[in-house]
């Protein structure tokens, strides 16, 4: 693997190459049928999604 350094102006002069039109365009059947069929992709169950809060709702620690 090859590494390319950046200087601090060449990255904020970069541009993604993520195509906005191609984004919108999937549906969440389509992802839902790319996470089913994706090996290393894990569906949590319904008890595992019930242990999740949003942020707000989590308890600050002193």
């Amino acid at each position: 693997m090859t590494l390319k350094k950046f200087s601090f102006e060449e990255i904020k002069n970069l541009k993604g190459k993520t195509k906005k039109s191609e984004v919108d365009s999937i549906t969440d059947k389509d992802i839902a049928e790319a996470v089913l069929s994706d090996p290393d992709s894990r569906v949590p169950t319904e008890e595992e999604l019930k242990e999740f809060t949003k942020p707000k709702e989590r308890k600050q620690h002193d």
